[in-house]
C-alpha cells in the first residue's frame, strides 16, 4: 500500500479462549520460537469494545500467488513488520512506532475483507492492499518487540461511525498530508482531509531528471496520457496540500491528465522511484526535464515519517493516530467471524 518507513500478545493465563492460545502457537511457530515462550501476563482492556466490525479469526491472503489461511494476529505480524523498520529509534518510540502501525495493519484488514472476493481471497501481499511478508517474522530484529505490541492491542481497530475506517499511509506526506477526495475525487471522506505535518523541514526533498523524449515514450503508452510527441509538460493545477492535482501535456494534441495518474504512468515506464510523490514542480533546460518534489507515496491518511517523528517527542498511539485520522477513536473488536462485542 506503501513504501515502508526506514527508520505484546498478552493472554489471560488459565482463561485464556482457545482461539487466541490458537493464534499465540500459530505465531509462534511463524516465528520460529515456542508458544510457551509467547505465553505473557495480559494487561487489563481498557479499550472499549465496539459492535459492526467484521474482524474474523483468519484472512485468506494471496502469498507469491499462492492463497493461504493465515491468522488475523499472524497476518498483522507479517504485515507490519514488512511495513515499517525502526531502525536507529530509541526502544520507547520503536515500539510507539510498531504499535500504530500493527492497528493500521490490523484496521486496514478489517475495513477491506474480500477486496479480491472475486479471485478467491481477500487480501493480496502487495501495495495494492498492505505489503505482507510473513519471511519477517524470522529475520526481522524487531520481531519480538512487534509480538508484545500485537498482543498489547489485540483487536485494536480505527472507527469512524462505529465501523472500521479505511486505514490509508503512506511513507512520508512531504511535509502535508492530503485529502482523499483531492487525490482520487469522489465523495470526502470525513477523517482523510489532509493539512500541515509536523517538523516539515524533516520531510524527504527529492529530484529526478530525464529527457523530454523519455517522458514522451513513457506518456504514450498509456492511452490515458497518449499525446504524440510531447512537446511540453507543466502543472496545470494544485491540490490543497500542494500536490499535482492535474498535469497538462501537450504533443499532436494537448491533455489534462490527474496528477496521480501521470505519476503512475511516468514510474511504469521510467522506473517505480522515478516520481516519488505528486507533490512537485518541473522544470525544463533543453532536452532535459526535472521534477523537484518532497515526500513519497500518495499523502492521504497517516504519514509515517510525521508519526516517527511524534513518536520520538513522546506521543503515544492514540494521539498519533488521532492526528491523521481526525474524529476517529480506538475500540476492540473480537476476533470471531461476524460478531462484536461492547463493553
Amino acid at each position: 500500500m506503501t513504501g515502508s518507513y526506514d527508520m505484546t500478545l498478552h493472554v489471560k493465563g488459565e482463561g485464556a479462549d482457545l482461539t487466541r492460545r490458537r493464534v499465540l502457537a500459530w505465531l509462534a511457530l511463524a516465528a520460529g520460537t515456542s508458544a510457551a515462550s509467547c505465553l505473557v501476563p495480559r494487561a487489563p482492556e481498557t479499550t472499549p469494545r465496539v459492535r459492526g466490525a467484521r474482524l474474523p479469526a483468519a484472512l485468506r491472503v494471496r502469498v507469491n500467488g499462492r492463497v493461504r489461511e493465515v491468522p488475523i494476529e499472524a497476518y498483522v505480524l507479517g504485515t507490519t513488520l514488512a511495513e515499517v523498520s525502526p531502525v536507529g529509534e530509541a526502544p520507547a518510540a520503536a515500539e510507539r512506532i510498531l504499535e500504530v502501525q500493527t492497528i493500521l495493519a490490523r484496521t486496514y484488514a478489517a475495513a477491506h475483507l474480500g477486496r479480491h472476493a472475486s479471485e478467491g481471497f481477500d487480501l493480496c501481499d502487495t501495495t495494492h492492499c498492505q505489503v505482507y511478508q510473513p519471511d519477517r517474522i524470522r529475520t526481522s530484529r524487531f520481531t519480538a518487540i512487534t509480538e508484545r505490541v500485537i498482543e498489547r492491542t489485540h483487536g485494536t481497530v480505527i472507527v469512524f461511525n462505529g465501523r472500521p475506517i479505511d486505514a490509508l499511509f503512506h511513507a512520508d506526506c512531504g511535509g502535508k498530508t492530503a485529502a482523499a477526495a483531492d487525490v482520487w475525487q469522489g465523495t470526502p471522506v470525513p477523517y482523510l482531509i489532509g493539512g500541515p505535518d509536523v517538523a516539515p523541514d524533516a520531510h524527504r526533498h527529492w529530484q529526478f531528471t530525464t529527457s523530454l523524449a523519455a517522458l514522451g515514450q513513457a506518456v504514450d503508452a498509456d492511452s490515458r496520457s497518449r499525446v504524440g510527441r510531447l512537446t511540453a509538460v507543466a502543472v496545470a493545477g494544485r491540490d490543497a496540500s500542494g500536490r499535482a492535482r492535474d498535469v497538462e501535456l501537450r504533443g499532436a494534441r494537448t491533455r489534462v491528465v490527474r496528477g496521480v495518474d501521470f505519476r503512475a504512468i511516468a514510474d511504469a515506464s521510467l522506473g517505480e522511484r522515478a516520481l516519488l510523490s505528486t507533490r512537485f514542480t518541473i522544470a525544463r533546460q533543453g532536452s532535459a526535464v526535472t521534477f523537484t518534489g518532497t515526500g513519497y507515496g500518495h499523502g492521504v491518511g497517516l504519514c509515517q515519517l510525521g508519526a516517527a517523528i511524534r513518536a520520538r517527542r513522546g506521543d503515544s498511539p492514540a494521539m498519533i493516530l488521532g492526528a491523521y485520522y481526525p474524529g476517529t477513536s480506538l475500540m476492540r473488536a473480537d476476533e470471531t467471524e461476524h460478531q462484536v462485542v461492547e463493553p
